[in-house]
């Protein structure tokens, strides 16, 4: 499977080392490249095209991509620019890094990436184009929805609700039960005891709420 990725030196390059991780560990898989606005190359790999609907249309049709455009204060703006390009959703590739442990019941979507040591308990299921850092961790019976970003180290227990776009952050953990709101912002280290809504932010022990971040 050769892959593309949409984005740039941040998360881009952390999926590209996960892929060759996978590529190294046997799996027929390959990051062939970017699309890019603003670069040539990225940590050696080309810039095949700027992130736009003509870029993608112009690869082949056996490429797969991965959707890394992803910041806190600008996460509902980068889910419509997902949307605009109009990708169609299996031509998004789902990398899954040897390490990871995933239950046999659990349910990923595509464009999903799973890096280092994390986990999925049973009936787990991960929305389209979200992404697990390192050693992070989801209880069972909880559901991630699109587009969220869990960064490395954060725990999400049993039965937990976490809606698009939202961001965990490192270290943070999440009590059972508990739902995350779309675009809602966890900062790392946070303790999350009770509910957080649409676009509020939550840092602290327990989690308290500190404000909302822009929708647009």
């Amino acid at each position: 499977m050769r892959i593309v990725i949409i984005g740039g030196r941040g998360n881009g390059t952390v999926i590209a080392a996960t892929i060759e991780d996978c590529r190294k560990a046997g799996q027929k898989i390959e990051c062939i490249g970017f699309m890019n606005d603003n670069e040539k190359e990225m940590n050696a790999y080309p810039v095949l095209g700027g992130i736009n609907q003509d870029s993608w249309k112009n690869l082949s049709e056996d490429v797969k991509f991965i959707y890394a455009l992803s910041t806190v204060k600008k996460a509902p703006l980068r889910y419509e620019m997902l949307l605009d390009l109009d990708i169609p959703s299996d031509r998004f590739a789902t990398v899954i890094h040897p390490t990871a442990v995933i239950s046999d019941t659990a349910v990923l979507g595509n464009g999903v990436v799973l890096m280092p040591l994390t986990v999925i308990g049973p009936n787990g299921k991960i929305g389209n184009h979200s992404q697990m850092y390192a050693q992070s961790f989801i209880g069972h019976n909880t559901t991630v929805g699109e587009m969220v970003f869990i960064a490395n180290n954060a725990n999400l227990g049993a039965n937990v609700l976490v809606n698009t776009g939202a961001h965990i952050g490192s270290n943070s953990s999440v009590l059972e039960n508990v739902e995350i709101g779309k675009f809602a912002v966890i900062g790392l280290g946070s303790v999350v005891l009770k509910s957080v809504t649409d676009y509020e932010k939550a840092v602290g022990n327990p989690a308290r709420i500190i404000g909302k971040i822009n929708q647009y």
